[in-house]
């Protein structure tokens, strides 16, 4: 039976790419050096989702990452074991700044569809804090790059063509330019033909006639003429 290796902490990549994660591991430095000083400052849940929020946002990342994390999430990984236990249980749990980095890689190696939960699980065991910043790099790396394939062709979406001119209607041989509204009233429009037009005149949608009701094929029908009353007998003559 094969069994499935676990990912990595490192590898061997790009020139580029090594660039990209030195620089990730320098900002994330220097985030955590801003937001948790002290390692050795108990965080509870609630912390580690504020400071994981404010990383995503500091590092420029999508929103998306960060959206749906919450504190049930924090206590999902760790009953599925991929961040090491707190001290104390329930409310009382406390966390440290290396359970930040292994929540911080697991989300966005989730997000990034790249490494399963049990994989993640396998890498963070038994890794100093070094490392796991390093895997945190790593998948930031990938984020970023993942954020400008995608950002000309969001662009290019989002974006009108300015060039392209709007076609003219069937019937019409040559466009009009419509007439401009900064000017006075009575400013006359040129055409593209030469011959103007005065701004008030310009013809705008016409009204949609109203169509007469079509005659019934078959003639209506006509009421029945009443009928006169039958007449009264003559009165009997009294005797």
């Amino acid at each position: 039976m094969k069994t499935r290796t676990a990912m990595p902490l490192r590898r061997t990549p790009s020139a580029a790419r090594t660039t990209a994660e030195r620089d990730a591991l320098a900002e994330l430095e220097r985030w955590s050096m801003r937001a948790v000083p002290d390692d050795s400052a108990p965080l509870d849940a609630d912390d580690l989702v504020r400071l994981f929020r404010d990383c995503i946002s500091t590092l420029g990342l999508d929103d998306g990452i960060a959206s749906g994390f919450t504190v049930n999430t924090v206590h999902y990984y760790r009953r599925k074991e991929i961040i090491d236990p707190p001290h104390g249980r329930t409310a009382a749990a406390r966390y440290h700044r290396r359970h930040l980095w292994q929540i911080a890689g697991a989300r966005l190696a989730g997000h990034l569809g790249l490494v399963t939960l049990a994989e993640a699980r396998e890498a963070f065991r038994g890794a100093d804090e070094d490392d796991l910043r390093a895997f945190l790099a790593m998948r930031i790396a990938e984020a970023r790059g993942r954020d400008m394939l995608r950002a000309p062709a969001t662009l290019a979406r989002e974006t009108p063509n300015v060039r392209e001119r709007p076609r003219p209607l069937p019937g019409v041989r040559g466009a009009v330019s419509p007439p401009r509204g900064d000017g006075p009233a009575g400013r006359a429009t040129a055409s593209p033909r030469g011959w103007r037009l005065p701004a008030r005149a310009w013809p705008g949608p016409r009204p949609c006639p109203r169509r007469r009701p079509r005659p019934l094929p078959w003639p209506r029908p006509t009421c029945r003429p009443r009928s006169p009353p039958p007449a009264r007998p003559p009165p009997r003559p009294h005797r």
